[in-house]
C-alpha cells in the first residue's frame, strides 16, 4: 500500500426527513471538513489525511562546533519568515523573504551584554548571557501576542534549568531583543515528580475563548515508562496556569501501545508516548486546533529486539497529526505520521520533531512546515552502554541533524473523498454570509462535483437543485466558485438555514466557504 494517507470510513445512512435543529452559523469564515461537524447524512465517504511533501531543503544545518537542539519555532509577520533555533544551549536566528532561502543575520548581541560569554555566534539572541538567561537553553516556541502593548508582541516560552526547569515567558517588540517577562507560568515540584514541562511547551492567545491556552509535558508515570502526555491549562493573563502534575491530561498514548511481557505477563511496558504536541489555532478557518503530536517508540527488551540488554530511554519518533473543534477533545486518525522517518542513511532516519509554526508559502496556495529531523535515536550519547547497544542494533548515527522544510496544500491537512465509485453527505443546516459559495477541491482528471442547496426540511431549493448545478471537474483550486445555471450568486438565502448537498465522485473535498463575491 503506497504509505500516503491515513484513512477512516464514515458511513451513514439517510434519514427518511431531517428533523428541525439549531443551524450552525458558519458567517463568512473558511469550514475545515475536519471531521463531522459538517457531515449530517453521507455515504461512500471517507476522511483522509494528507501528509505535506518533504522538500529535502537543508534550511539551517548543524552550526560548527554546536549541536542542533529539538525545539524550535517559526512565524511569518510583516512579509518576513522568521526563524528562532536551538543550538547548544542557544537560541539562534534566522531570517528569510521566502520561506525558503535565509539569511542569519549579525545581531551580535553580546558585544553590549554584561556578563555575556566569548566567541557567541553573532545570530544568537537568548542563553549564554543574553536575555536574561545566564546559562543554556531549553525548550523554544514562540508566538505574537495581540493582547501585548508593542514592546512585548513577542513572546518566547521556554524552561531553562536555571529557573528550576518551570515554565518561564520572555517578552520582545523585534523577536531579537528579550527579556524575561512571566515567571513561573507553569510549576511542578521537581523534587517529587521531575521531567514536567521538560518538551517544547506551548502557549497562544485564543480568541474563541479569550484566554491564553498552554498544552504542556505532564508525565503520568505508568509503571515502566516516562509517561509522556499532552495536559492543558488556561488562563486570561500570562500570570499562572497551574502546576502540571494537577492538569488535565488532553492526549496521550492510546491503550494498545501498552503491552504485557515478562513469564508471568505482569509488568507493562509503554512502548509509545507523546514527547511534544505542536498545537496550533490554525488561523485561516474556524474552529480548528491542530496538533502534530511527536510520538516516541521506546526500545526496550526482546519486545523491540535487545534480548539480553536495553539502552536506557532509547528509541525513534516520528510526527502524528490530531485534530479538535475546542482544542480539548481531539481526533486520532490513525498513527501513521504525517511527517515519517526518512530513509536509513538520511539525515532525518531516527527522529523527527516539527519546528513549531504553520506559515503561508508566497503563493496563496500552499502552507510551509518545518521540522528537525535527525539519524540520532533518542538515548544516543546518554553513555558508553547505549552507544554499544545501539551500535550493536545497527542504529547509529549516519550525519549530522538538519531543519528542513515540508510543503501543504492550504487547508489541505484532512479531506472529505468520495471513490470512484461516488458519494455524498448533507450538512446539518447553516446560516452564512456572503454571496458565493467557494470549495477547495481537487477532483483529479475523472473526478466530478456537484452541490445542492437544501431548505431546513431538507427539500431541494428552486434554482439550486442538483440538475442546475454546474458541473465542478478539472478543478484542483483552493477557491472554487460554485455555480447553478452559470450563476455563483446565493445572497438571497444569506441568513437562511440552508444545508449543502454535496455529489461527488473521485473528489477530494478540504474546506468550503460562504464569501462575497471575488473570493478571500
Amino acid at each position: 500500500m503506497w504509505p500516503l494517507l491515513a484513512l477512516f470510513a464514515l458511513f451513514l445512512c439517510a434519514c427518511p426527513g431531517p428533523a428541525a435543529q439549531q443551524p450552525l452559523t458558519v458567517g463568512n469564515r473558511r469550514q475545515l471538513l475536519m471531521d463531522d461537524r459538517f457531515v449530517q447524512q453521507g455515504k461512500g465517504i471517507e476522511f483522509v489525511v494528507h501528509p505535506p511533501r518533504k522538500t529535502g531543503d537543508i534550511c539551517i544545518g548543524s552550526e560548527s562546533g554546536a549541536a542542533l537542539g529539538g525545539y524550535h519555532s517559526v512565524l511569518f509577520e510583516a512579509g518576513i519568515y522568521h526563524l528562532w533555533y536551538t543550538a547548544s544551549g542557544a537560541v539562534l536566528y534566522a531570517r528569510s523573504n521566502d520561506g525558503i532561502h535565509g539569511e542569519k543575520p549579525n545581531i551580535e548581541l553580546a558585544a553590549g551584554e554584561p556578563g555575556a560569554g566569548t566567541n557567541l555566534p553573532p545570530n544568537l539572541v537568548m542563553g549564554r548571557g543574553i536575555g536574561g538567561v545566564k546559562a543554556g537553553m531549553h525548550g523554544l516556541m514562540v508566538f505574537l501576542d495581540p493582547k501585548a502593548a508593542d514592546a512585548e508582541r513577542f513572546k518566547l516560552v521556554a524552561n531553562p534549568q536555571e529557573f528550576d526547569s518551570q515554565l518561564q515567558v520572555f517578552a520582545s517588540p523585534d523577536g531579537l531583543h528579550w527579556k524575561h517577562a512571566c515567571t513561573n507560568v507553569v510549576t511542578f515540584n521537581n523534587s517529587v515528580k521531575p521531567h514536567h514541562l521538560d518538551s517544547q511547551n506551548v502557549i497562544f492567545w485564543d480568541d474563541r475563548i479569550q484566554k491564553y491556552a498552554a498544552y504542556f509535558r505532564k508525565n503520568t508515570r505508568e509503571p515502566g515508562s516516562q509517561g509522556r502526555t499532552v495536559a492543558r491549562g488556561e488562563s486570561s493573563s500570562l500570570a499562572f496556569f497551574g502546576r502540571a502534575e494537577d492538569s488535565p491530561v488532553v492526549l496521550q498514548a492510546d491503550p494498545q501501545h501498552v503491552v504485557h511481557s515478562g513469564s508471568a505477563m505482569k509488568e507493562r511496558i509503554a512502548l509509545l508516548d507523546v514527547y511534544t504536541s505542536g498545537t496550533i489555532r490554525y488561523p485561516w478557518a474556524a474552529d480548528a486546533y491542530l496538533m502534530f503530536p511527536t510520538e516516541y517508540y521506546h526500545y526496550g527488551g526482546q519486545i523491540t529486539g535487545f534480548r539480553k540488554e536495553a539502552p536506557v530511554n532509547a528509541g525513534v519518533l516520528d510526527t502524528c497529526f490530531a485534530s479538535s473543534r475546542d482544542g480539548i477533545s481531539w481526533q486520532r486518525y490513525d498513527h501513521w505520521p504525517f511527517v515519517g522517518l526518512g530513509m536509513k542513511g538520511e539525515f532525518d532516519s531516527k527522529r523527527i520533531y516539527m519546528v513549531y509554526g504553520i506559515v503561508p508559502a508566497t503563493n496563496d496556495r500552499e502552507l510551509y512546515m518545518y521540522y528537525l529531523g535527525t539519524s540520532a535515536v533518542h538515548g544516543w550519547d546518554r553513555n558508553d552502554q547505549n552507544n554499544q547497544l545501539l551500535t550493536s542494533a545497527d542504529v547509529a548515527p549516519t550525519g549530522p541533524a538538519a531543519i528542513s522544510r515540508v510543503v501543504l496544500r492550504r487547508d489541505g491537512f484532512v479531506s472529505v473523498r468520495a471513490a470512484f465509485t461516488g458519494g455524498e453527505f448533507t450538512t446539518p443546516p447553516l446560516q452564512f454570509k456572503g454571496e458565493q459559495l467557494l470549495l477547495n477541491v481537487n477532483t483529479s482528471a475523472g473526478g466530478e462535483l456537484r452541490v445542492e442547496l437544501l431548505d431546513d426540511q431538507g427539500q431541494p431549493i428552486p434554482n439550486y437543485t442538483l440538475q442546475d448545478c454546474d458541473l465542478v471537474h478539472t478543478a484542483n483550486e483552493i477557491s472554487r466558485v460554485v455555480k447553478w445555471k452559470g450563476e455563483s450568486s446565493v445572497k438571497d438565502l444569506a441568513a437562511k438555514p440552508v444545508r449543502l448537498r454535496f455529489v461527488m465522485r473521485d473528489v477530494d473535498l478540504y474546506a468550503f466557504q460562504f464569501a462575497e463575491r471575488g473570493g478571500i
